[in-house]
């Protein structure tokens, strides 16, 4: 069977990304993760603890993931009740890999050439549009 919830052995990865995330970005920073809640209490719990306590490191839900919930856990997690996370959703990677599966009908024939031609298209066209979007 299949859980989203990662196991112990692959935590050392997802701490090892929070450390360099820490150490990039520094004061201040909160990280949109589906089990933000969960992965709160791990953090909290291991060596990095003090360093991300230090640095006011925030940990959320995506706002959709958080429509998911009781209002408590919306109310803690959810970027709309959380000071200083602007008008985002937190979903961005959902997004990009929503739009992604546009690609299923135009590769699903095709070489391995024209398949990997396609994505790579499809990804240079999503960065130039959002580029154009911040200028």
């Amino acid at each position: 069977m299949f859980s989203s919830q990662p196991t112990l052995s692959r935590m050392k990865y997802l701490l090892a990304i929070v450390d360099k995330l820490l150490s990039t970005y520094g004061q201040n920073g909160a990280i949109f993760y589906d089990i933000g809640y969960a992965f709160a209490t791990t953090l909290a719990n291991c060596t990095l603890a003090t360093k991300a306590s230090e640095l006011n490191l925030r940990m959320l839900v995506g706002s959709f993931h958080g429509h998911a919930h009781n209002c408590k856990c919306q109310l803690d997690w959810h970027p709309l009740y959380v000071d200083g996370t602007g008008n985002t959703q937190g979903e961005g990677c959902e997004h990009v890999f929503s739009a992604s599966n546009d690609l299923a009908c135009t590769t699903q024939h095709a070489t391995k050439f024209h398949c990997h031609q396609a994505i790579e298209q499809h990804f240079s066209f999503w960065n130039a549009d959002k580029y154009v979007c911040i200028a």
